[in-house]
């Protein structure tokens, strides 16, 4: 049903030759999305590059291909706007949820904030009724991604409770207790952040000795908001008597990076990339006065 749902808003758009970007979890549907396409008239590319969410979008590669479209299938409009070299279709493709069995009492506080990602929003109502069953008292946060939890911090609560699969998402938020409900499993189990922030801590430590940094730019367009402060990083690590050359890629990891020769790294991308396992101390911009305050 889904498919047909996609052609018929793809139709609308008049077009004669698009690309579609798909998430890792919905990679099986390529095939049956390209067939229908085609039996429509409308060729078809399939995007099989990772996909990170809506800050990622392949909008380049459609152009070079002389797509007129682009569909990105699986995330909302990014919060933040950016200039796309061609036309970008956003399809969520909800995932239907199913509480039969979900034991809610792991959650002891009183006050609830419900949280999620554009697949599981249209739940989050049905969420929010069993838990009044509960006796506990909801307020529906809505959306959030791995980097923006705006929906959240509006919240006057005691907990978080995260809708979906995965931790990617509920890691990315430390200011309050947060539990996931795993759709799939069916499980609630409270999300532990504090080992990503010794990590985080760690990586400052170890970087303040570092003599040669190099800084991390980003050819992701929805990603690379910092690259204007990049010669403001440049003055900061002049002035404490560092040494640096700025990296531009595509896929920041720690195997595209083990020819540099630097001895730390500084990330001005998505800043859940230093939660991957890299061969050198990494830090994001936004942590560099912590960093300082240490040289």
């Amino acid at each position: 049903m889904k498919v047909e749902e996609l052609l018929t808003e793809i139709k609308k758009r008049n077009v004669k030759k698009v690309m579609i970007q798909l998430p890792e979890g919905l990679k099986t549907k390529a095939a049956e999305i390209s067939a229908a396409l085609v039996e429509h008239g409308i060729d078809c590319l399939i995007s099989a590059d990772p996909c990170y969410g809506a800050c990622d979008l392949a909008d380049e590669d459609a152009h070079e291909r002389g797509c007129d479209l682009l569909v990105h299938v699986g995330h909302s409009k990014f919060y933040r706007d950016f200039a796309t070299k061609v036309p970008v279709l956003y399809f969520p493709w909800t995932i239907d949820v199913n509480l039969e069995g979900v034991d809610f009492s792991v959650i002891k506080e009183q006050r609830i904030g419900l949280l999620t990602t554009i697949q599981h929003l249209w739940a989050l109502s049905e969420i929010k009724v069993a838990l009044e069953k509960q006796g506990k008292e909801v307020v529906i946060g809505g959306q959030v991604l791995g980097c923006w939890f705006e929906n959240a911090d509006k919240l006057d609560t005691d907990a978080f409770l995260y809708i979906g699969s995965g931790r990617f998402h509920p890691l990315g938020y430390r200011d309050k207790k947060i539990y996931a409900l795993d759709v799939e499993k069916k499980t609630i189990d409270e999300v532990d952040t504090n080992l990503l922030e010794k990590r985080r801590y760690a990586n400052i430590h170890n970087a303040k000795d570092a003599r040669t940094f190099a800084i991390l730019v980003t050819t992701k367009k929805g990603q690379n908001q910092l690259q204007g402060e990049v010669d403001s990083i440049k003055k900061k690590l002049r002035e404490h008597g560092r040494n640096y050359c700025v990296i531009s890629l595509n896929e920041i990891n720690d195997t595209n990076l083990l020819g540099i020769r630097a001895d730390a790294f500084i990330n001005t991308a998505c800043p859940r990339i230093i939660e991957d396992s890299f061969s050198k101390p990494i830090v994001n911009a936004q942590d560099l006065e912590e960093l300082f305050s240490q040289m």
